[in-house]
């Protein structure tokens, strides 16, 4: 009897092993991997790679529920596959240097790591993942993007292959290389410049601001006004967007400050009447350039200017009411700072479920501005109570968010007000007992507080 117990005891506890030991796969699929090693396998290997790329900080799960073994299997076997945590600083990773990255993307590319297939959103489940991987087989039987460089390093210069290769970068959403635009520039006519669907294709690749490929789509500058005046808005958006992103990695790749500084007022035009959202996007593009750059001592005077007047001293309700009057009134019109009875009724609609959204999106960027002053500026205590003053109206516009006591504290704590850090950081941990590894961050960075050694 007694060895019957044991028996069962036995195979229970080895069947909780498996299980076990099968969830914890699982939680690890995909493991966190260095880029360049999966590069290398994959080339060593022949075979396409299957990455989820998400900047670092980035809290989210890879899939919304577990993807059976089934499926893990099928893409170990198919796929090099890993986890790609990138640093937002790290501009030099040949990742950052291949397209702006905003919320994690699942990415399939071939052995050399040219994209096949960019996905955005989410993945729910087995069956959606089994569908993006048929397209990525789809898609890698035709005319890649890696394909199409080959020929085009082979010296072929065909108008045909830069179309091709023009329409791979906005379809992926990559930086464009501006050489292969140049090269199709110089294949069209005068005449095409004035036409609607080819200045629209021409912008939508991403000009740099002001280069000469931007200045040749700008021939016809009433063309391109009344372009813009008749785009949708999601369309004028992302042509608007790309330019920006490629004119600021090019001043980042040229370490051209100016550069930045001239796409800080090509966003300010973007926002046209909406001079709050205008003035914080030419503030914010010097200011990032500064910032990846690490000149400390100009970023901390310059995120001062930025913070306080594009988020400190903004009241939600009013960048609401901005934000609303702007989007009523169609493009070039005046601003109307008053609305009429209709306008306001609608305005009122939702207005507290709007209200928390823009009391959120300022907590969210006050935090981030304060986190960059204890990176740049621990030892500079003016800059170090301006950070505290934008981290407690995070808080109070966000109440219950462990990040924002944990910036908090560490704020109070350089400034030498232990007590207060202590109890701020304690507030941190009680709001991150849900995650247990942020949970176990939280306790260690207190210990450290407690003994002065942080």
């Amino acid at each position: 009897m007694m060895e019957k117990s044991l028996l069962k005891f036995t195979l229970l506890f080895f069947l909780s092993w498996i299980f076990l030991f099968s969830v914890s796969a699982q939680s690890r699929f995909p493991e966190n991997k260095i880029y360049q090693d999966l590069l290398n396998q994959a080339k060593e290997e022949d075979k396409p790679m299957f990455l989820v790329i998400h900047n670092n900080g980035d809290q989210f799960l890879p899939f919304k529920t577990p993807i059976s073994q089934t499926s893990i299997d099928l893409i170990h076997k198919k796929f090099i596959t890993g986890e790609v945590e990138l640093k937002r600083d790290d501009i030099n990773h040949p990742l950052n240097k291949t397209f702006s990255l905003s919320s994690p993307i699942y990415l399939f590319t071939d052995k050399d790591g040219y994209p096949i297939l960019r996905h955005n959103f989410p993945i729910k489940d087995d069956r959606a993942l089994m569908q993006l991987i048929d397209s990525a087989h789809t898609i890698a039987q035709g005319e890649t993007l890696g394909k199409l460089i080959a020929q085009y390093r082979k010296g072929i210069r065909n108008r045909l292959l830069l179309t091709k290769l023009l329409t791979q970068y906005q379809g992926l959403d990559l930086y464009t290389d501006q050489q292969v635009l140049s090269d199709y520039f110089a294949q069209l006519t005068i005449q095409e410049l004035n036409n609607f669907e080819t200045v629209i294709f021409l912008l939508g690749s991403g000009p740099i601001y002001n280069s000469k490929n931007y200045l040749l789509t700008h021939t016809n500058d009433k063309m391109v006004d009344s372009l813009y005046a008749t785009l949708p808005a999601p369309q004028r958006k992302k042509i608007n967007n790309r330019i920006i992103q490629q004119t600021f990695r090019e001043a980042l790749n040229k370490k051209d400050i100016s550069l930045a500084q001239n796409i800080g007022y090509f966003a300010y035009n973007t926002w046209e009447s909406n001079y709050l959202r205008g003035e914080s996007s030419r503030r914010f593009h010097p200011l990032e350039y500064t910032r990846l750059m690490r000149d400390s001592i100009n970023y901390i005077s310059m995120a001062k200017n930025y913070y306080d007047n594009s988020f400190y001293q903004i009241d939600p309700d009013s960048m609401a009411r901005i934000d609303f009057v702007t989007s009523r009134h169609i493009k070039g019109s005046p601003l109307k700072t008053v609305l009429d009875s209709a306008e306001q009724a609608i305005f009122n609609q939702g207005a507290d479920k709007r209200r928390q959204y823009y009391k959120d999106e300022q907590a969210r960027n006050l935090n981030y501005g304060s986190e960059q002053i204890l990176n740049f500026g621990k030892k500079n205590i003016q800059a170090l109570f301006d950070a505290i003053r934008w981290q407690q109206k995070a808080i109070a516009q966000h109440p219950g968010n462990g990040r924002y006591h944990h910036t908090l504290a560490q704020l109070l704590y350089h400034v030498g007000f232990y007590a207060q850090a202590e109890f701020e950081q304690q507030q941190a941990i009680h709001h991150h007992k849900s995650n247990k590894e942020l949970y176990r961050q939280m306790q260690a960075v207190l210990k450290q507080m407690q003994s002065r050694t942080l």
